[in-house]
């Protein structure tokens, strides 16, 4: 059986590894993705997976497999969602990992209902989005299940070394200058851990592509004291960004997947909000850290998490279980539309 996997090829840690995680759970299924993408590495290590002309994948099904893929919240992405409108573009048959974020206006929220309604299965990752889709998709078969990281087989994630460093999981935003507030913050931040423990900090960027997260972490080493305690680890071909989480005591974190993979593996998460879907897991999941918004970063707050003890949270094994089970509902529902 053969699909066509759709979605962004972007060089992002959540969209790399949500890719990675479908091809895992669907080994029967051959995935196509349609050359002129840059696809990561640690996709084609999945054997399932092959680059192919667009010749090749023009009458494949096609599987999205997507985080914020359907958000619009600027002029410009209005305009993009308007274009493929009018040109009636077809989207994907089907579709897992995927969230609702607020949206720029009223059209913008009606044009991705329009565009997600040509969809035949959407599996969307929290609540409030499945009310969303119920209520504006109506005749759509959608259901809500875990983000897929949930499920990331235990053999990829490498052993906890308990050396004690400090993950700081930095957001790039569009527009944002080398002195923005938050890059100072965190430099703050990662000074006090040092000070504090005597231990190193970890700089992390699970963007490497259009989003840059490399230069955020740039910008908060160059604000620091002690930057040679500092290093960035940047997401690219070798699992590195696991293997950092490896060596925290605690993570501190922007990116959506910074939260589920800390949760998944058992480490201590401080949430700095800079979305919705990040909100909306933590409520979901009743995770006890609050945190703070990105824009208005509360570094007392910050500083106390960093000195007290374990957050007193275990998640739910059943999570995963629900991944794979939502693996096999996919499943069901693209053989009945193969028949």
């Amino acid at each position: 059986m053969e699909l066509e996997l759709c979605g962004y090829f972007d060089h992002n840690f959540g969209d790399d590894y949500m890719q990675k995680i479908a091809a895992y759970y669907m080994p029967e299924y051959e995935f196509y993705v349609t050359d002129g993408f840059s696809v990561s590495p640690i996709l084609l290590e999945e054997q399932n997976v092959h680059i192919k002309n667009v010749d090749a994948t023009r009458n494949l099904l096609k599987l999205l497999v997507i985080g914020s893929g359907f958000m619009v919240n600027s002029r410009k992405a209005l305009q993009c969602e308007l274009v493929w409108f009018l040109k009636s573009k077809h989207i994907a048959e089907f579709c897992t990992g995927c969230n609702i974020e607020p949206f720029y206006n009223k059209l913008a929220e009606w044009l991705v209902a329009q565009r997600i309604k040509k969809s035949k299965f959407v599996i969307c990752r929290d609540q409030k989005s499945l009310i969303w889709l119920r209520e504006n998709c109506p005749g759509l078969k959608t259901v809500c299940m875990p983000d897929l990281l949930f499920a990331i087989p235990d053999a990829w994630l490498p052993a906890k070394t308990n050396e004690g460093r400090l993950g700081i999981s930095l957001l790039h935003r569009d527009g944002d200058a080398e002195a923005n507030p938050y890059y100072t913050a965190m430099a703050d931040i990662a000074d006090f851990w040092i000070e504090e423990t005597g231990k190193g900090v970890l700089l992390m960027a699970f963007d490497t592509g259009q989003e840059n997260d490399v230069f955020s972490c740039e910008c908060v080493k160059k604000r620091m004291k002690h930057q040679e305690r500092a290093e960035i680890v940047k997401h690219g071909s070798c699992s590195e960004i696991l293997h950092a989480y490896a060596l925290c005591d605690k993570v501190i974190g922007a990116r959506f997947h910074s939260a589920v993979l800390a949760i998944k593996m058992g480490i201590d998460f401080y949430p700095v909000i800079y979305r919705e879907k990040m909100r909306n897991l933590l409520s979901e999941i009743q995770y006890p850290e609050k945190g703070c918004d990105i824009s208005n970063l509360d570094t007392n707050s910050v500083k106390q998490f960093l000195c007290r003890g374990s957050v007193p949270f275990h998640l739910d094994q059943s999570y995963a279980l629900q991944v794979r089970d939502s693996f096999a509902l996919l499943k069901k529902h693209i053989r009945e539309e193969l028949k």
